[in-house]
């Protein structure tokens, strides 16, 4: 999934459309499980069109995605709601490979989820499905 916002990245700072810059986290091996160490809070900064946007992906090839603390942590969670409160976009993009199908969720709509993972069904209720091609993108955060 970074893969994609990355290239999508180039896409928008080639057109002057904005610029994403993804976040350096350091990551180890604990007992055959990688947990983050050190780094930023979530995935990826930047700006869209003259909009702060903060974005934090979370991606699987199964029927769901897990948000528990060891796979959505406090500190992105408290990151986002903070990116809000300080007048950004902040966002969650679900990737469910098994449908072929990407998300772009507003945090703060987010916030109303209260589950302990979320559905393509469910994400595609709270989020608006993307294509992640550069103006698809865009276009979607200036109107979330």
């Amino acid at each position: 999934m970074e893969e994609f916002i990355e290239n999508l990245a180039v896409q928008l700072r080639l057109s002057g459309q904005g610029v994403l810059l993804k976040q350096n986290v350091l990551w180890i091996n604990y007992g055959g499980k990688v947990f983050p160490k050190k780094g930023a809070p979530v995935d990826f900064l930047g700006v869209v069109k003259g909009i702060p946007v903060a974005l934090e992906c979370k991606e699987t090839t199964s029927d769901r995605i897990q948000l528990t603390e060891s796979h959505f942590s406090e500190k992105e969670k408290t990151f986002l709601k903070d990116f809000e409160k300080a007048g950004g976009k902040a966002f969650l993009i679900f990737a469910f490979w098994k449908y072929n199908a990407v998300y772009l969720v507003r945090y703060k709509k987010f916030l109303l989820f209260n589950k302990k993972s979320i559905t393509n069904e469910e994400a595609g209720k709270f989020g608006e499905k993307i294509d992640l091609n550069s103006k698809n993108f865009y276009s979607k955060i200036l109107r979330v």
